[in-house]
């Protein structure tokens, strides 16, 4: 096989990998506008991963969309710990919680993630 075709196999290999690592987000887990999912993953025992980053956008309007979509979910907030540069947010509902953390990186990149979990 010559090294052309060897390189095409690999690259549509890993694009198939990378594409079937993505489950579907359910309707419970909050995605940003302008947010590139990195990773979303149905957790084995119940729940679900998700990590994106976020360009455009502050970390304050990000985590006030975040506390309206919950809470109009029914979800209350059970914690919050903030600083310039790092929001975590816990959800609380019944057998149900939601953390998020949302933090700038480099290059004005935010970083989202969210671990949905029942209980």
């Amino acid at each position: 096989m010559n090294p052309k075709t060897t390189l095409t196999l690999v690259v549509a290999t890993f694009a198939m990998k990378a594409h079937a690592a993505q489950d579907p987000i359910p309707d419970i887990i909050f995605v940003p506008e302008n947010a590139k999912v990195v990773e979303a993953e149905q957790k084995w025992f119940g729940g679900f991963e998700l990590e994106a980053d976020v360009s455009g956008s502050s970390i304050g309007s990000i985590s006030e969309a975040v506390k309206a979509f919950y809470t109009d979910k029914g979800f209350e907030l059970g914690r919050e710990q903030a600083d310039d540069d790092d929001v975590e947010l816990l959800f609380v509902k019944e057998q149900e919680s939601v953390e998020v953390d949302i933090e700038l990186e480099h290059n004005d990149i935010i970083e989202y993630s969210v671990d949905y979990e029942t209980r």
